[in-house]
């Protein structure tokens, strides 16, 4: 039974060579792609403008009226007509750009199907081009130089017309790197390096919910999928734990994957274990006194910070600068 990631017998530097490339071609098609829904709106309303601008000034001949009336209703019912096509079809141009993503993947990776690696590197690919969308929407539109100042406006301006977009992409890619992990798992179901990445992946999955809670309409179904995604992780934590105990790497897991969703209590809880496993690691122990400071248990970590003083471990002082702060909602 796998507990750690080992290292593959397989030779991966020629997929990992070609991965850049094929992450720069998928970007610049994804670009291709939403930016033309947007310059579709800009055009018709453009048109529209003008159309109401040229005729403006006959309306008071009935027959210049019935032509722009007319002209302007063939236009307004074309754009509305074209624009449900493609707010259509775009869910299926992304798709197919994602599977172009995978079809290239799978073309360049050296690993053989039904090997462990060879689901986990796909997977790590998508959670990498994932990364690569990170505040992607903020950078559509570039101001010259010499209107540096308006740059402020021109992110507002972008993040507006394209985070729809972004955030289906994300969707789609985590998806796609759960469902790797689930068809590993189905072959090797007690493979503990698959469920720690998988749980790893569920994490990475609930923060892009949690950050996309700010501003938005959508919160409450935001919300739901966000501890959707948690309760998944926390599943895969405790299949670790059940599985592997006693494992130093498996509780390491664990307190990681509490720490990135916000459970300082779980965390907490983990670091303990881990520390009764690993009672000489004095990193183990600066750590658990951080923990005990934030959440307000002071008598405890104070005990630790002497420990670790009279040990002459070189971190203690910076130990006791957590002393009287407060959990916030990341970090500690």
């Amino acid at each position: 039974m796998s507990t750690q990631i080992e290292n593959s017998k397989f030779d991966d530097s020629y997929f990992q060579h070609h991965l850049p490339q094929i992450y720069r071609t998928v970007l610049k098609d994804f670009r291709k792609i939403v930016q033309s829904f947007v310059f579709f709106h800009a055009f018709f309303l453009a048109t529209i403008g003008a159309e109401i601008v040229f005729f403006l000034p006959f309306i008071g001949t009935s027959a210049m009226t019935a032509l722009g009336l007319g002209t302007l209703f063939l236009t307004c019912f074309s754009y509305l007509v074209l624009h449900f096509y493609f707010q259509a079809r775009k869910p299926e141009r992304l798709l197919q750009l994602r599977e172009v993503f995978l079809q290239s993947c799978r073309r360049h990776i050296a690993v053989p199907p039904g090997e462990t690696q060879y689901h986990l590197s796909i997977a790590e690919a998508l959670l990498k081009l994932a990364s690569y969308l990170e505040d992607f929407e903020k950078n559509f539109y570039r101001p010259p130089v010499f209107l540096q100042i308006f740059n402020p406006i021109f992110i507002r301006m972008s993040s507006y017309c394209y985070w729809k977009d972004v955030f289906k992409l994300k969707k789609l890619l985590f998806a796609a790197a759960i469902e790797e992990h689930l068809k590993q798992i189905r072959m090797t179901p007690t493979d503990l390096e698959v469920h720690a990445s998988l749980a790893t992946t569920y994490v990475a999955q609930s923060k892009i919910y949690r950050l996309s809670l700010r501003n938005r309409k959508d919160q409450l179904l935001f919300e739901e999928n966000f501890r959707g995604a948690a309760r998944l992780a926390i599943e895969e934590f405790r299949i670790l734990n059940h599985y592997a105990p006693n494992d130093p790497w498996v509780h390491e897991q664990l307190a990681q994957g509490y720490h990135e969703l916000d459970m300082p209590e779980e965390e907490l809880r983990e670091v303990e274990i881990l520390l009764k496993v690993r009672p000489q690691d004095k990193d183990t122990l600066f750590r658990l006194g951080q923990l005990y400071f934030l959440q307000g248990m002071n008598a405890k970590g104070l005990q630790i910070y002497e420990d670790l003083k009279q040990s002459n471990f070189k971190k203690a002082e910076d130990l006791i600068a957590s002393y009287g702060r407060r959990p916030q909602n990341s970090g500690y």
